[in-house]
């Protein structure tokens, strides 16, 4: 059933009540981050373990490359490789998926009552889930080719996972409302990630680069900082100190701006979708 636009009322409840509230419906943006994992390998047969096939699949091919082209030892490349990619799949498909955030659930809040901040919570559950799925390849590189790197460091995951879900949330919130009111930001979230993929240590290592073009796509990236405050751990070492100011820093300003245009632009979401 549709609903008149001037019929709409959205939420009078001010921001930060939008994301407490949110927050403490666990039940509600658990279920619906579930619920679209499963929708989206529904009738497979091995479900969504096909993300965690389909990316053994790219680093038995691209590890192959990789060794060779940058006279890697398959130990050492092959766990740096998945690890980093690891990361960088949660983080690329979080921010690809962000742009739809309020457009594809307008059906929702369009309808009922609803805190926006729900749909940044399940988007952000829905992408642990399949980074959770996906670590099976790490262990099985990690079993195979390099058990040594288990270290006492890899408890250092989970301080780094935090970062990656707290900036989820916000960059979910900022780009659903831009991609909402502008929907050719859409399509440039979508060409800027796959630049950034290209000029972000995953594939070939950081070490190769000095000087001025080590500050331009490494020192200053912040998506190699937030993929090593996940990755050094995977890999047996330990992140460096920069990365975790880097991503301390990002994340409260992030977290700040988008307070701010939440809070000023949150009463429009309902008539922009």
């Amino acid at each position: 059933m549709s609903i008149d636009t001037h019929d709409l009322k959205p939420l009078t409840i001010p921001a930060w009540q939008d994301l407490v509230q949110g927050l403490a419906k666990w039940d509600l943006w658990g279920r619906l981050g579930f619920l679209e994992v499963k929708r989206r390998y529904r009738r497979t047969i091995i479900g969504p373990f096909w993300s965690a096939l389909t990316l053994g699949i790219f680093i038995a091919t691209m590890g192959t490359v990789g060794i060779g082209l940058w006279r890697q030892d398959a130990a050492t490349y092959l766990p740096y490789l998945t690890s980093g990619m690891l990361v960088w799949l949660m983080i690329s498909t979080m921010l690809t998926e962000a742009g739809n955030l309020f457009i594809g659930g307008a059906h929702l809040f369009r309808q009922v009552r609803f805190d926006y901040s729900i749909l940044a919570y399940a988007l952000v559950w829905r992408n642990l889930i399949v980074f959770l799925h996906n670590l099976i390849i790490y262990v099985v590189i990690v079993v195979v080719f390099a058990p040594h790197i288990i270290k006492p460091t890899i408890l250092l995951v989970i301080p780094g996972l935090f970062f990656i879900i707290a900036n989820g949330v916000w960059l979910a919130l900022l780009l659903g409302m831009l991609c909402l009111r502008f929907r050719d930001v859409q399509q440039l979230i979508v060409s800027v990630i796959q630049i950034s993929m290209l000029v972000t240590p995953i594939f070939w290592p950081e070490s190769m680069l000095e000087g001025t073009k080590r500050m331009v796509f490494v020192e200053l990236n912040p998506l190699f900082h937030f993929v090593d405050v996940v990755r050094a751990p995977l890999i047996g070492k330990l992140p460096l100190a920069f990365s975790y100011e880097m991503v301390v820093a990002f994340t409260a300003v992030g977290w700040i701006a988008t307070y701010l245009i939440f809070h000023h632009f949150r009463k429009r979401i309902a008539f922009w979708s």
